[in-house]
């Protein structure tokens, strides 16, 4: 977080727009670790206009460019007149159980703050149908990401949602893919182009990552590839992973199984957005499915 038909949610607007557009959803591309000797982090972003599920974008943007070393030719999409979906959580009084030791506890699994089933298109960030490096549309009550190219880049799509704590999840299944392909959440994503937050990041072969993107800066590795026994592994796999974000603590989750026993500590973003990705290391056009998003604050 593939071709389906195309709702914009935008890239970080710049300067005057920055205000207007903070709530809006977003995408941009951070880049993965460069080389030893290019510390530089390349950021492309579109920028479109789409409606959420908190405002509305102006009808006609004007355009912008990134500054060196980031100026990139970037395709522009069309307004979507895709109407806000109508999102329905039904309560449940009966939680789910937790063990003691989860860092959820106390968190009623069964009764999300917010769900989104991808009944409807509109509640992520579309990108346009030109845009050869990525594709994420909404398909067949799915969402489906794209990374077209083995570059070392992420492409991903965000909500207009802005969350500080939270414990949000998410089900993947993943297509033909090898080895590091994989797919992932970010949480806290902000920036000037929306080049900043944490990812969790789950391969083909079950094994996952923690990285912070920094805005014009390399990312940094929270903890490197380990594998775990929870993660299913190969192409067809289906997974449900979540990210456990409260104040400097992070946890991470996948099939209910919490996979850090002690929390990562970090101070550097305190909220944002969330996004979703598919990352091509070894097949390009590596193609995952997203589902049955749900949030919940601690």
């Amino acid at each position: 977080m593939s071709t389906p038909s195309a709702l914009p949610r935008s890239a970080p607007p710049r300067f005057a727009l920055l205000a207007l557009l903070l709530l809006l959803p977003a995408c941009n591309r951070p880049a993965q670790e460069p080389p030893p000797d290019n510390l530089a982090t390349f950021v492309a972003a579109t920028l479109t206009s789409q409606p959420s599920l908190t405002a509305q974008l102006p009808t006609a943007l004007p355009t912008w460019t990134l500054p060196a070393p980031f100026t990139t030719d970037t395709p522009t999409a069309e307004p979507s007149q895709t109407p806000e979906p109508t999102i329905e959580i039904t309560p449940s009084s009966t939680p789910l159980p937790l063990a003691p030791d989860d860092p959820r506890l106390g968190l009623n699994l069964s009764s999300p703050d917010y769900a989104d089933d991808f009944a409807v298109s509109g509640t992520w960030f579309q990108y346009p149908a030109d845009f050869e490096d990525a594709t994420i549309r909404w398909e067949d009550g799915r969402l489906r990401a794209s990374d077209n190219l083995v570059d070392g880049f992420l492409w991903w799509s965000t909500t207009s949602l802005q969350v500080e704590d939270l414990y949000a999840e998410v089900s993947v299944e993943m297509d033909d893919c090898a080895g590091r392909d994989a797919y992932g959440m970010a949480i806290r994503v902000g920036g000037e182009n929306f080049d900043r937050g944490y990812t969790l990041e789950i391969t083909c072969d079950g094994q996952y990552r923690v990285r912070i993107f920094i805005s014009e800066e390399a990312p940094r590795i929270l903890m490197d590839w380990t594998a775990a026994a929870a993660i299913r592994q190969g192409s067809g796999a289906s997974n449900r992973i979540g990210i456990l974000s409260v104040g400097e603590e992070l946890h991470f989750v996948v099939n209910g199984v919490v996979l850090n026993s002690q929390p990562v500590v970090e101070d550097e973003y305190s909220d944002g957005a969330l996004g979703l990705f598919a990352s091509a290391a070894q097949t390009p056009g590596l193609t995952v499915y997203f589902d049955d998003f749900a949030l919940w604050y601690p």
